[in-house]
């Protein structure tokens, strides 16, 4: 059996890049999958930045110019990252993270950091933080959500659109939106 052998210096979302992406999108890496494909059939919008690579494996010239049209894109896409603080992120939460952030950016749109705090037997504040410095780093370099709002509290500034949401901040919404598809027999 072949084993692999990875430098350890190598960036996780490098390598989430590497071992899962068919192009690369402006830094970021970009599979066409069900999802992007009911996005743009839905939205009538192609995702923006992808690249064509030209045979040395550099970037054709049409880069700058995605880039621009990404950045600037209209904000019609909303997606989030909702991990759940009762332990410390592995490689599969490292692929979510990039997915959802890749498709909010290919589309204009935003994405949404979100702890479902549902479980607070299982949570820690450890693991919320150790959370947060994940996405930060898994996100480093690429280019933050236009327009998005700066906040006062420096523990909520991250590459995700606004402050960190939790879904207990919810609760009454959830369960009024649950009464009135009971009541309405949905």
């Amino acid at each position: 059996m072949n084993t692999w052998k990875i430098p350890a210096t190598v960036p996780l979302g490098v390598l989430v890049a590497f071992l899962s992406c068919k192009q690369t999108v402006n830094g970021f890496a970009y599979a066409p999958n069900f999802i992007t494909k009911i996005i743009s059939e839905s939205t009538g919008t192609e995702p923006a930045g992808l690249l064509d690579v030209n045979k040395d494996g550099t970037p054709t010239a049409s880069m700058e110019t995605s880039s621009t049209e990404l950045i600037e894109a209209t904000e019609s896409i909303i997606t989030r990252f909702p991990p759940e603080p009762n332990g410390y992120l592995h490689l599969g939460h490292a692929k979510a993270v990039s997915f959802n952030f890749a498709v909010a950016r290919m589309f204009g749109g935003r994405c949404h950091m979100r702890m479902d705090d549902t479980n607070p037997s299982k949570e820690d504040q450890e693991y919320v933080d150790s959370i947060l410095e994940d996405v930060r780093w898994v996100q480093s370099g690429l280019p933050e959500f236009k327009g998005a709002p700066t906040e006062p509290n420096t523990e909520d500034q991250g590459p995700w659109y606004g402050n960190v949401r939790k879904t207990s901040s919810y609760f009454d919404i959830i369960y009024d939106c649950a009464m009135s598809l009971i009541k309405n027999g949905d």
